[in-house]
C-alpha cells in the first residue's frame, strides 16, 4: 500500500494505492492523519481510485481516521471509490458516516474551496 499526500489550499488530499489489507501497514493512514491534524489541517479528501483491495483492517483505519478528524472538528471525505470498495462500504453501512464523491475535484469543491 502506498500513501501520498498533497495540499490544495486548506485541503489535504491523500491518495491510497494498492491493497489496504492487514499485511500492508494500513496504520500508516491513521499515523499520517494524526500528523496532519497536529499540524493544524482539518479538511481531508481520501482518494481511493487506485486502491485495488481493502479488508477489515483497511476499513478500520478509515473509520479510525474519520473519528480522529471529527474529534478535532475536521471533515474527511472520500473520492473516486472503486465499485468493489463502494459495495464494501455500503454493506458495512460506512456510507452513512463517510461522504463519497465520484471525482476528487467534486470533493474538494464541496468544501467551498
Amino acid at each position: 500500500m502506498e500513501i501520498s499526500e498533497r495540499r490544495i489550499g486548506r485541503i489535504t488530499t491523500i491518495k491510497i494505492e494498492g491493497q489496504a489489507v492487514i499485511d500492508r501497514q494500513t496504520e500508516r493512514l491513521s499515523q499520517l492523519m494524526r500528523e496532519r491534524l497536529q499540524a493544524g489541517d482539518r479538511l481531508f479528501v481520501v482518494n481511493l481510485a487506485d486502491c485495488s483491495r481493502m479488508d477489515s483492517t483497511g476499513l478500520g483505519e478509515l473509520v479510525k481516521s474519520q473519528r480522529m478528524v471529527a474529534d478535532c472538528e475536521g471533515i474527511l471525505k472520500l473520492a473516486e471509490v472503486p465499485p468493489n470498495l463502494r459495495g464494501l462500504l455500503a454493506v458495512t453501512n460506512l456510507t452513512e458516516m463517510l461522504e463519497i464523491f465520484d471525482k476528487e475535484q467534486q470533493a474538494i469543491n464541496s468544501f467551498g474551496a
